[in-house]
């Protein structure tokens, strides 16, 4: 093989080695569903310490929801570790999340492990997640 072959293969090589690195870093799959209506903006936000929880996301993406009242979205090249998800479904797109009467019945939102706390906010513990794998898959149900 020529030399100037050698430099070639190399150069596609190190293109390819970043991406074959980036695919085998830890990342959170979540994938929404129950989401009614089928309407608005889906926030989803990754915490990663109970210090930070419900204060500053580590990390957030937002999107539509889809018309089977479902929502995906991927956190990726994240660090081993322990991590919580939030999810909050502005069904009407005001920017807010709406409370119904009593402050009960308004848009919807959820936590990692499905947790649905009677009274005030989850703790971090119970809403943690291990994250120390590619896609790692955190489910959320709305309903």
């Amino acid at each position: 093989m020529s030399f100037s072959k050698y430099i070639k293969l190399a150069f596609f090589i190190s293109l390819l080695s970043p991406a074959l690195v980036l695919a085998e870093l830890p990342s959170v799959r979540v994938v929404v569903s129950g989401l009614s209506p089928a309407a608005g903006t889906v926030e989803v936000s990754l915490f990663d310490s109970a210090e930070t929880f419900m204060i500053e996301p580590s990390l957030q993406q937002s999107g539509t929801a889809g018309e089977d009242g479902s929502f995906e979205t991927e956190f990726v090249s994240l660090a081993d570790g322990e991590y919580a998800v939030i999810v909050v479904h502005d069904a009407n797109d005001n920017g807010e999340l709406d409370s119904g009467f009593l402050g009960f019945g308004g848009e919807s939102y959820g936590y990692s492990n499905n947790v649905r706390p009677w009274f005030g906010r989850p703790d971090f513990e119970d809403v943690k997640i291990m994250v120390d794998q590619p896609g790692t898959l955190v489910e959320i149900d709305l309903k």
